[in-house]
């Protein structure tokens, strides 16, 4: 009887935490709770940090190729076209989203906005099938 009752305490906490993270999840879900300008803020902060990993990933693929020309450290052939085509491609890359203009710039944030909205109303839990 005592173990009985034991598994009846948890299983109403559990039933009762469960309706809690279904509340919470809904609260999270709806778009009214949601600050658009702080979406937007993240999506320009991660646009920008983008283009510094781009810059410092560029400046690392120039050394790499530096020190081959210098003898300092050789690459094999298939090395040194991988790396050779890494700079040329983050450098392009690089140059695109610099030469990007605000208002494809803003378009380019509330898309990514967008999308982001959706994917936090997708209903990954159901709820409904556990009653």
């Amino acid at each position: 009887m005592k173990y009985f009752t034991l598994f009846m305490l948890f299983a109403v906490v559990a039933l009762a935490a469960g309706n809690d993270i279904q509340e919470r999840l809904k609260k999270f879900r709806d778009p009214k709770n949601v600050d658009p300008d702080n979406v937007y803020r993240i999506a320009s902060d991660r646009h920008q940090r983008r283009m510094e990993k781009l810059e410092e990933m560029i400046q690392d693929r120039k050394r790499k190729l530096k020190e081959h020309e210098s003898g300092h450290r050789r690459l094999n052939n298939d090395e040194h076209e991988l790396v050779s085509r890494q700079a040329r491609n983050f450098q392009r890359k690089l140059t695109q989203m610099k030469k990007m203009d605000p208002e494809d710039h803003a378009d380019m944030l509330q898309h990514e906005a967008a999308s982001l909205y959706q994917l936090n109303s997708v209903d990954y839990l159901d709820f409904d099938a556990t009653k």
